[in-house]
Protein backbone atom coordinates (compact mmCIF):
# COMPACT_ATOMS: atom_id res chain seq x y z
CA UNK A 1 0.00 0.00 0.00
CA UNK A 2 2.87 2.36 0.83
CA UNK A 3 4.39 1.93 -2.66
CA UNK A 4 1.02 2.56 -4.30
CA UNK A 5 0.72 5.83 -2.37
CA UNK A 6 4.24 6.87 -3.43
CA UNK A 7 3.42 6.02 -7.04
CA UNK A 8 0.21 8.11 -6.89
CA UNK A 9 2.12 11.08 -5.42
CA UNK A 10 4.78 10.78 -8.13
CA UNK A 11 2.11 10.59 -10.83
CA UNK A 12 0.40 13.65 -9.36
CA UNK A 13 3.68 15.64 -9.36
CA UNK A 14 4.50 14.64 -12.95
CA UNK A 15 1.00 15.68 -14.03
CA UNK A 16 1.32 18.99 -12.15
CA UNK A 17 4.66 19.76 -13.83
CA UNK A 18 3.28 18.82 -17.25
CA UNK A 19 0.20 21.03 -16.87
CA UNK A 20 2.30 23.92 -15.51
CA UNK A 21 4.74 23.76 -18.45
CA UNK A 22 1.89 23.60 -20.96
CA UNK A 23 0.25 26.63 -19.34
CA UNK A 24 3.49 28.62 -19.41
CA UNK A 25 4.05 27.77 -23.08
CA UNK A 26 0.53 28.96 -23.96
CA UNK A 27 1.17 32.39 -22.40
CA UNK A 28 4.46 33.02 -24.22
CA UNK A 29 4.19 36.28 -26.15
CA UNK A 30 5.82 36.20 -29.59
CA UNK A 31 8.18 39.05 -30.46
CA UNK A 32 7.51 40.85 -33.74
CA UNK A 33 9.89 42.99 -35.78
CA UNK A 34 9.45 46.58 -36.82
CA UNK A 35 7.68 46.72 -40.17
CA UNK A 36 5.84 43.46 -39.51
CA UNK A 37 2.05 43.78 -39.70
CA UNK A 38 0.13 41.85 -37.04
CA UNK A 39 -3.55 41.13 -36.54
CA UNK A 40 -4.74 43.24 -33.62
CA UNK A 41 -7.98 42.40 -31.83
CA UNK A 42 -9.09 40.20 -34.77
CA UNK A 43 -10.51 43.01 -36.96
CA UNK A 44 -7.47 45.32 -37.23
CA UNK A 45 -3.90 45.21 -38.54
CA UNK A 46 -1.21 47.02 -36.54
CA UNK A 47 2.20 47.92 -37.93
CA UNK A 48 5.13 49.42 -36.01
CA UNK A 49 7.31 51.42 -38.39
CA UNK A 50 10.51 53.37 -37.93
CA UNK A 51 11.79 54.32 -34.49
CA UNK A 52 14.32 57.10 -33.97
CA UNK A 53 15.99 59.15 -31.23
CA UNK A 54 15.80 62.92 -30.87
CA UNK A 55 16.47 65.40 -28.05
CA UNK A 56 13.77 67.89 -29.05
CA UNK A 57 10.30 67.85 -30.58
CA UNK A 58 9.01 71.27 -31.53
CA UNK A 59 9.87 73.34 -28.42
CA UNK A 60 9.88 70.41 -25.99
CA UNK A 61 13.29 69.29 -24.74
CA UNK A 62 13.60 65.69 -23.54
CA UNK A 63 14.60 64.95 -19.94
CA UNK A 64 16.56 61.95 -21.26
CA UNK A 65 15.95 61.28 -24.99
CA UNK A 66 12.78 61.12 -27.00
CA UNK A 67 12.23 57.77 -28.69
CA UNK A 68 9.69 58.39 -31.46
CA UNK A 69 7.89 55.37 -32.91
CA UNK A 70 5.88 55.54 -36.16
CA UNK A 71 2.88 53.25 -36.40
CA UNK A 72 -0.30 52.61 -38.31
CA UNK A 73 -3.50 50.63 -37.89
CA UNK A 74 -6.04 49.49 -40.49
CA UNK A 75 -9.60 48.31 -39.91
CA UNK A 76 -10.50 45.10 -41.72
CA UNK A 77 -14.20 45.52 -40.86
CA UNK A 78 -16.69 46.18 -43.63
CA UNK A 79 -18.07 49.26 -41.85
CA UNK A 80 -16.57 52.23 -40.03
CA UNK A 81 -15.25 51.27 -36.60
CA UNK A 82 -14.00 52.83 -33.38
CA UNK A 83 -11.17 51.43 -31.33
CA UNK A 84 -10.08 52.04 -27.76
CA UNK A 85 -6.43 53.12 -28.04
CA UNK A 86 -3.95 50.47 -26.97
CA UNK A 87 -1.63 50.88 -23.99
CA UNK A 88 2.01 51.30 -25.09
CA UNK A 89 4.84 50.42 -22.72
CA UNK A 90 8.59 50.25 -23.27
CA UNK A 91 10.63 47.69 -21.36
CA UNK A 92 14.42 47.87 -21.28
CA UNK A 93 16.91 45.01 -20.86
CA UNK A 94 16.85 45.41 -17.07
CA UNK A 95 13.04 45.13 -16.96
CA UNK A 96 12.27 48.81 -16.29
CA UNK A 97 8.91 49.87 -17.74
CA UNK A 98 8.24 53.29 -19.31
CA UNK A 99 4.93 54.90 -20.25
CA UNK A 100 4.24 57.12 -23.25
CA UNK A 101 5.46 60.68 -22.70
CA UNK A 102 2.97 63.54 -22.82
CA UNK A 103 5.84 66.02 -23.30
CA UNK A 104 6.66 65.26 -26.93
CA UNK A 105 3.00 64.95 -27.91
CA UNK A 106 4.08 62.69 -30.72
CA UNK A 107 5.73 64.95 -33.22
CA UNK A 108 3.75 67.94 -34.41
CA UNK A 109 0.66 67.87 -32.23
CA UNK A 110 -2.75 66.19 -32.55
CA UNK A 111 -2.37 65.51 -36.29
CA UNK A 112 0.68 63.32 -35.56
CA UNK A 113 -0.36 61.83 -32.19
CA UNK A 114 -1.39 58.20 -32.76
CA UNK A 115 -3.26 57.82 -29.46
CA UNK A 116 -5.17 61.10 -29.98
CA UNK A 117 -6.12 60.08 -33.52
CA UNK A 118 -7.49 56.74 -32.33
CA UNK A 119 -9.47 58.54 -29.62
CA UNK A 120 -11.22 60.99 -31.97
CA UNK A 121 -11.13 59.35 -35.41
CA UNK A 122 -13.28 56.56 -36.69
CA UNK A 123 -11.50 53.90 -38.72
CA UNK A 124 -12.83 53.55 -42.25
CA UNK A 125 -12.45 50.10 -43.80
CA UNK A 126 -8.98 49.53 -45.31
CA UNK A 127 -7.87 53.16 -44.67
CA UNK A 128 -4.81 53.36 -42.41
CA UNK A 129 -4.54 55.76 -39.50
CA UNK A 130 -0.89 56.76 -39.06
CA UNK A 131 0.84 58.56 -36.25
CA UNK A 132 3.60 58.59 -33.68
CA UNK A 133 4.04 57.58 -30.06
CA UNK A 134 6.80 59.24 -28.01
CA UNK A 135 8.70 58.00 -24.97
CA UNK A 136 11.16 60.07 -22.89
CA UNK A 137 13.76 57.45 -21.92
CA UNK A 138 17.51 56.84 -21.65
CA UNK A 139 19.07 55.52 -24.87
CA UNK A 140 19.20 51.75 -24.93
CA UNK A 141 17.59 48.61 -26.26
CA UNK A 142 13.84 48.29 -25.80
CA UNK A 143 10.91 46.01 -26.39
CA UNK A 144 7.58 47.80 -26.91
CA UNK A 145 4.54 46.07 -25.45
CA UNK A 146 1.22 46.93 -27.10
CA UNK A 147 -1.80 45.81 -25.12
CA UNK A 148 -5.53 46.20 -25.37
CA UNK A 149 -6.39 48.18 -22.25
CA UNK A 150 -9.80 46.72 -21.57
CA UNK A 151 -8.72 43.09 -21.15
CA UNK A 152 -6.37 41.30 -18.83
CA UNK A 153 -5.04 41.86 -15.39
CA UNK A 154 -2.97 44.98 -14.80
CA UNK A 155 0.57 44.70 -13.46
CA UNK A 156 1.97 48.19 -13.41
CA UNK A 157 0.80 49.69 -16.69
CA UNK A 158 1.18 46.56 -18.83
CA UNK A 159 -2.03 44.61 -19.23
CA UNK A 160 -1.52 40.85 -19.22
CA UNK A 161 -4.44 39.84 -21.42
CA UNK A 162 -5.31 37.99 -24.58
CA UNK A 163 -4.53 40.96 -26.84
CA UNK A 164 -0.85 41.49 -26.06
CA UNK A 165 1.89 42.14 -28.63
CA UNK A 166 5.64 42.56 -28.26
CA UNK A 167 7.86 44.42 -30.75
CA UNK A 168 11.67 44.63 -30.74
CA UNK A 169 12.62 48.22 -31.53
CA UNK A 170 15.74 49.09 -33.50
CA UNK A 171 15.89 52.90 -33.36
CA UNK A 172 18.12 54.87 -35.70
CA UNK A 173 20.20 57.69 -34.26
Amino acid sequence: MNQKLKFMKLLFLVNLIFVGCATMARHEIPTYSQGQEVSYKEDFKLKIGEAYWTNQINYQIADANFLVVDMSIISMRKQTATLTPPVFTLVNEQGYEYEVSDRGIAGGGPDDNFIYKLTVDRLSPLVPIKGKVVFDVPKGNYIMIVSAGEKGEARGKIYRGKDLYKFKLLPVN
